[in-house]
């Protein structure tokens, strides 16, 4: 794959404000859902997960909205272009690549550590019927990618721009895996943040890389439906 271009950059352009501020309380936020989802009784799995997805999603939209309403009040500077039939199809074609990738990686990751499974909750709730499937698939590849994407390729792929294209997806994939914590899903975060990345500064808007993560949490989902 050859080096991303750079965007174009609006009159005004995100930074470091925006990146801490959308990230700030996108933390807070998934932080208080997590402890919120600890104390719910082990049975109540499937409302768990789904909430889970909805919150990811609401949490991502407030977030952007805090980083756009701050300095810039520019949609376009945070990736919302039109985007073409071809950057969607690529989008597709590389969220099923990440997919196959990712067996690699993990491969490679359990091979030096081992670790309790941090997935068991969506392998669960995945197995609970084609109704709860749609509804997973509605909840977690749909809404929660869309909240993700629009924190960490709308806010900080965007801000970190300006030092380059390639501080910009290597360093919001980083930042991307960190925020999933320290297991195997940490490396996986970040091999996905940088395909993510780039698709996002290639195409030159949000909406290829939003069907990028869609198309790759989905598989996994199926994935863990089948499994």
């Amino acid at each position: 794959m050859s080096a991303p271009t750079e965007t174009p950059k609006s009159a005004k352009q995100p930074g470091w404000p925006e990146i801490a501020l959308a990230v700030g309380i996108y933390m807070v936020g998934v932080s208080a859902l997590g402890l919120w989802m600890v104390s719910l009784p082990e049975d109540q799995t499937i409302f768990r997960i789904n909430i889970a997805g909805v919150a990811n999603g609401a949490i991502g939209f407030i977030a952007l909205l805090a980083a756009y309403l701050l300095r810039v009040r520019d949609w376009r500077a945070f990736g919302f272009r039109p985007t073409t039939r071809k950057w969607i199809l690529i989008a597709v074609a590389l969220g099923t690549f990440a997919f196959g990738l990712i067996f690699i990686v993990e491969a490679i990751y359990f091979h030096f550590i081992s670790e309790p499974n941090t997935q068991g909750d969506f392998e669960a709730a995945a197995k609970g019927g084609v109704a709860l499937m749609i509804l997973l698939l509605f909840t977690g590849a749909v809404l929660g990618p869309i909240g993700e994407e629009l924190v960490f390729r709308g806010v900080v792929t965007s801000a970190l721009d300006k030092y380059g294209s390639w501080v910009s997806v290597v360093g919001s994939a980083a930042t991307f895996g960190i925020v999933h914590g320290p297991s195997v899903i940490l490396v996986d975060a970040f091999v996905v943040g940088l395909l993510l990345g780039i698709v996002f500064l290639k195409s030159r808007s949000i909406w290829p890389a939003i069907m990028l993560h869609i198309v790759y949490n989905g598989l996994n989902l199926i994935h863990y439906s089948t499994f």
